[in-house]
């Protein structure tokens, strides 16, 4: 009786813990946190997963419970990156939980599979589901993007102001905090596409087990999105992408619906894909070309206050450098013109 109440009380505890808030058929929406990684009693998370899994008696009880895992573990990352940055080691653990809840949805899936079951269904279900989660996960990157490019642009600002008042000093610990926010933000976008590798790969194997018309409507209207977003991120940055950029992306997926209307999902579900792959050449490259701008700019503004102050030996270093920032526009503005004369 004892090991019965004490059993109760834990599991009681572990869900109570665990906070997942999920509610299959409705529109999916991250679900409460909780304990993230940083937490020192984030045992008590995998715990209480551990065991509400284990009260789950049947296959499709248990995928949909890693779907609400997941769903969880993007509400953790995206906690993590608000309050503790991406160089937080609470995040490389809710991202390979995450990769592991995926992983073990596939590994149910292939089980049923293999036992004779039809899972087209509930596999489509799932992939559904985790619609929400998955686009939550890659607004938090972005966000995260933004608010290193916000602390980039704010710290630029200073140190052109210390340069003003010749406080020496003050411009070194800028510099050297800007040094430090620009590996931030590369190893923000080396997570990035690790992320979205990541997703992908599971996502594919996701799909191997939902019907061949449904995998090819969703890569199809996951391509339209894609190119969607890069618009309405360049037009956010004030960015002019020609849209001969997308010259190659829209015979591609012209191409898929074709095949689709004929009735050969496989083929168009393939060419959706590499449509959907050819837009990372565009964004690159309009990403390139925002930066160059931006510096080109900065430079530009510090070389006129310099020729105020009539420092013409800083003033030249200026000089070269915009020049060197033109050059860097150039070579983006070349490269999407380079886009559209490979299209």
């Amino acid at each position: 009786m004892i090991k019965k109440t004490f059993l109760t009380s834990v599991l009681a505890l572990a869900l109570f813990v665990s906070g997942t808030v999920f509610a299959h058929g409705e529109q999916a929406v991250l679900p409460r946190a909780g304990l993230t990684p940083e937490s020192t009693f984030y045992f008590l998370d995998t715990f209480g997963e551990f065991l509400r899994e284990f009260f789950s008696f049947n296959p499709e009880g248990k995928a949909r419970l890693q779907i609400a895992f997941a769903a969880e573990r993007v509400a953790e990352i995206k906690v993590v990156l608000e309050t503790k940055g991406v160089d937080a080691k609470g995040l490389e653990v809710a991202q390979a939980r995450l990769q592991g809840n995926l992983e073990r949805i596939n590994a149910i899936l292939a089980d049923q599979k293999a036992d004779g079951e039809d899972v087209s269904a509930l596999a489509k279900e799932l992939d559904d589901d985790f619609d929400g989660p998955k686009s939550a996960l890659k607004e938090a990157f972005k966000a995260e993007k933004r608010a290193l490019e916000a602390k980039e642009k704010e710290l630029k600002a200073k140190i052109v102001e210390a340069r003003q008042v010749g406080n020496t000093t003050l411009v070194d610990s800028l510099v050297k905090e800007l040094d430090e926010l620009k590996v931030q933000k590369e190893l923000l976008e080396l997570k990035t596409d690790e992320q979205e590798e990541a997703l992908e790969k599971e996502e594919e194997r996701l799909e191997e087990e939902m019907e061949d018309k449904e995998e090819a409507q969703k890569a199809i209207s996951e391509a339209e999105k894609k190119k969607q977003e890069i618009l309405n991120e360049a037009a956010k940055e004030g960015v002019a992408v020609p849209a001969s950029a997308f010259e190659k992306f829209d015979r591609l997926l012209a191409q898929s619906k074709e095949l689709f209307d004929r009735e050969n999902y496989q083929g168009a579900k393939q060419l959706a894909k590499q449509a959907k792959k050819s837009l990372e050449v565009v964004k690159d490259a309009a990403e390139d070309l925002k930066e160059a701008e931006e510096q080109e700019e900065e430079l530009k503004e510090g070389q006129e206050e310099k020729i105020g102050e009539r420092d013409e030996k800083e003033s030249e270093r200026l000089k070269k450098e915009q020049e060197r920032a033109e050059e860097a526009t150039q070579k983006a503005e070349e490269r999407l013109r380079d886009i559209e004369n490979e299209n």
